[in-house]
Parts: structure tokens; C-alpha cells; sequence
């Protein structure tokens, strides 16, 4: 009997072994480098924190969505995911930020406002620092455009009694979050301490680079909070499970109602992109899940 099955699997395991070690190793250099390089301070200010101020979410918390170009230059994809969170949002008024009216809801700091002028701050992380000021403002719902609601309404699973909530999931990848959250769909009451810190954070980084270390840098400064802080931990940690939907991975798989009525009942949103060539048909000529969305979305336009 051949053994090559059991080496396979145990060479598999041990580079995953290797993988993990690396990947741990990357994450404790870039945390050490947010906390001697102004961390510690931000830190020093909120450590002994409490809740108290914290509000708590509403059936009217506003749901924020960027996409700067505006709702016209939106691809199809992005489109169809704008228009479910419209259909779904319930009581919640759905705000689109721009290029042409960010300011309205939010200052940018001088510094960052110079450093994404001259190109240090890309509009990827200048978003993740729009979304964290717009929460410690106004609270709120942040949705990315790229996040789509199917068929359930935002408050059957976000509910206004919380003072926080973001996909707490069980995790696959080795992501420095281990699943505690995710930075494209979270809400949160006025005054809460978590969006005050990051926010804190980004602004003291920037401050003394004009580079990001990490493109992730929101889920190391979620990382640092949540283990630095005793208030941010516990509101964290209180956050049930919930499974994100697979969506994302079967958009140009062929469209099934039996499979759809599974992504509907199943799960809350799916994450989405639209960073891949999508089609509305499968090489065999069937129609596709992108399809499913691109012609419903027509239909409502």
C-alpha cells in the first residue's frame, strides 16, 4: 500500500506550520512598530476607559457607504449591492460619501489631508479613515459597497439594543483579527470608544510616516485595541458568531434557485467583489450567479 497520501498530508501540515510561523512573526513586528511609534500613547489615553458613553445602535442609525466616484460611475457589481442595501436598510437612511461631499459629514485632519494630496494615503485607506471618523461623529452602520443584502433586512440581525456589532466569525486565514471582526461591515452608537481609537491611531501613524506599513493597517489598530483596552475587549468579545455568505466565490458559477434560496435563508450578506472578470454566463452557456444580479439589478433601475 502506497504511503505517498499520509507524506502528502504531513508535508502539507508542515508548511502550513512554517506559513503560520511566518505570518506570526510579520504581525508581532508591525504591532511592536504601531506601539513604539505612538501607540503606546493613544493607548495611555483610553486603557482605562468605560462603556458608559457609549450609545447604543438605532433603528435610524444612518448606514454609510463610499464610493467616491458617485453612484454613476459605480460597476455593475457594486450597483447591484448599493441598490440591496437601499431595499434592505428598513428605517436606516442610506448615505453614499463622495469625492464631493465627505466634507459634510466629516473634517480630515490637516495631516491627512496633505498626505493623501500627495499620494502617501491612498483612497483604499483614506476610506478606512473616513469610515472610523463618520462612526465617532455621527455612529452609525458601515457597509463597504461591495457588501450585499439578499433578502434579509439589516435590522433582523444588526439589533438597535447593541452598542457595537461587526461580523464576528470563526477564522480560516491567519489574519492578525482571528476573527473578532471585520473592517467592511460594522456599527456602533455615538461615543463609542472603538472608532475614537482607531482613529486616534491613524492619526498619530500618520503623523510620523508617509508610507503604510501594512495595507491592513485597520485590523492591527482593531488588534491593538482590543487587546490594550479592557472595555473595547469585552464589547468585542460579546459580538455573536455570525457566518459570512460564500457568495463572493461562486459569482460566475452556474445559477441554481435551489442554491440561491440557500444564500437567501442561510446567511445575513455576502461580500462580494468586483476585482475579478465577471460573466453572465458559465462556459457551457449557462446563466451565472453575476448574471442573476446584474439583470435584477437592471430590472430595478
Amino acid at each position: 500500500m502506497s504511503h505517498f497520501p499520509m507524506q502528502q498530508s504531513k508535508t502539507k501540515r508542515f508548511f502550513k506550520r512554517i506559513e503560520r510561523f511566518i505570518v506570526s512573526c510579520k504581525q508581532y513586528v508591525i504591532v511592536r512598530h504601531l506601539l513604539f511609534s505612538g501607540g503606546k500613547e493613544v493607548i495611555a489615553n483610553y486603557k482605562h476607559s468605560s462603556l458608559e458613553n457609549s450609545e447604543q445602535i438605532t433603528d435610524v442609525s444612518p448606514i454609510w457607504v463610499c464610493w467616491w466616484q458617485g453612484r454613476d460611475s459605480m460597476p455593475d457589481i457594486v450597483k447591484a449591492c448599493y441598490n440591496s442595501i437601499l431595499m434592505h436598510a428598513g428605517n436606516h437612511p442610506v448615505i453614499l460619501i463622495t469625492g464631493d461631499n465627505y466634507h459634510e459629514y466629516v473634517t480630515l485632519p490637516d495631516c491627512i489631508l496633505q498626505k493623501w494630496k500627495a499620494g502617501n494615503i491612498t483612497l483604499t485607506h483614506l476610506s478606512d479613515i473616513l469610515r472610523m471618523l463618520l462612526l465617532k461623529a455621527h455612529g452609525g452602520i458601515w457597509m463597504d459597497s461591495t457588501v450585499l443584502l439578499p433578502c434579509k433586512n439589516i435590522g433582523d440581525f444588526i439589533k438597535p439594543s447593541r452598542i457595537f456589532w461587526s461580523c464576528h466569525h470563526l477564522p480560516i486565514y491567519y489574519n492578525i483579527s482571528r476573527g473578532g471582526w471585520t473592517g467592511f461591515f460594522l456599527a456602533c452608537g455615538k461615543g463609542n470608544l472603538l472608532p475614537a481609537f482607531i482613529s486616534d491611531m491613524f492619526l498619530k501613524y500618520w503623523q510620523n510616516h508617509n508610507k503604510l506599513i501594512e495595507y491592513l493597517l485597520i485590523d492591527y489598530t482593531f488588534a491593538i485595541a482590543r487587546a490594550n483596552v479592557p472595555a473595547i475587549h469585552q464589547m468585542i468579545e460579546e459580538v455573536p458568531i455570525t457566518v459570512m455568505g460564500p457568495l463572493g466565490k461562486c459569482l460566475n458559477q452556474e445559477y441554481t434557485e435551489e442554491r440561491w434560496t440557500e444564500f437567501c435563508s442561510n446567511y445575513d450578506f455576502h461580500k462580494l467583489t468586483y476585482k475579478i472578470p465577471l460573466s453572465l454566463k458559465t462556459p457551457e452557456g449557462k446563466k451565472t450567479f453575476y448574471c442573476l444580479l446584474y439583470t435584477s439589478d437592471a430590472a430595478d433601475e
